[in-house]
């Protein structure tokens, strides 16, 4: 479907979501920081307010007729070297589910976390560097634009974690990490010609940052080293992405 103010229309859909989640979670009750405390807040946090949205993207997507051109680039572009981006995110991912302790009492939650994390690599993958990237394209918008929308929109996404109990400052901190992870997951999305890359990392590195936090596990010293190299070379890479 061609919309008439594309790139109005997708941010409308961005700030549904953003919206249906913001409201699942004044109904839930949740509260940012405490979201992987009990099986009952994983549960209400993220499987079921971000399972609502992901419904609602799905439906959406369908619509409008834009699964193909959301999930597939039509093939990939960019210098092959670039593909370090999203090994590195894949290896960062890998490091912090190693940090999980997975003897921990609360490592029960962990397959509830998996399934939360899985529909938040899906939704906001499908959001941002989906619906918001064929929608900014439609719209005719340059690829630099295409990446600073998206990704600032990525990091933006991430500011009602404030309203949830989250103080400013790591409000503002989270903001802008994301905005560079949006740059890496749009580094991946056109170095591998699929959005499906981005999911699975996405669902990877939360599940992995959420599952150390859940069972107090001890993340390897290596993990922020690398972490840090993703940032880069994702910021380092994206004018010849752009360029390609």
């Amino acid at each position: 479907m061609t919309l008439s103010q594309p790139a109005l229309a997708v941010i409308g859909i961005f700030l549904a979501y953003t919206a249906i989640v913001a409201a699942m979670w004044q109904v839930t009750g949740t509260k940012y920081d405490e979201m992987v405390e009990s099986r009952s807040t994983v549960l209400r946090g993220i499987v079921l307010s971000i399972g609502v949205g992901a419904v609602f993207l799905a439906i959406v997507t369908t619509w409008l007729g834009w699964w193909n051109f959301a999930l597939f680039e039509g093939g990939r572009s960019g210098p092959a070297w670039v593909l370090v981006v999203p090994i590195l995110f894949g290896l960062v991912a890998l490091l912090n589910i190693s940090s999980i302790d997975f003897r921990a009492p609360k490592a029960r939650l962990l397959p509830w976390i998996l399934l939360g994390t899985l529909l938040v690599g899906f939704a906001e993958e499908l959001v941002t560097r989906g619906i918001l990237v064929v929608g900014f394209r439609q719209a005719g918008w340059s690829q630099l634009a295409v990446w600073l929308g998206s990704s600032i929109l990525f990091g933006l996404l991430h500011a009602i974690n404030v309203l949830f109990g989250q103080s400013g400052k790591t409000t503002i901190i989270q903001i802008v990490l994301a905005f560079v992870a949006g740059t890496a997951f749009f580094v991946t999305l056109i170095s591998t010609g699929t959005l499906l890359v981005g999911m699975v990392l996405h669902a990877l590195w939360d599940f992995g940052t959420l599952g150390v936090q859940a069972t107090d596990g001890k993340q390897r010293k290596a993990t922020g080293l690398f972490a840090l190299a993703t940032y880069a070379a994702a910021l380092g890479s994206i004018w010849f992405v752009l360029a390609g």
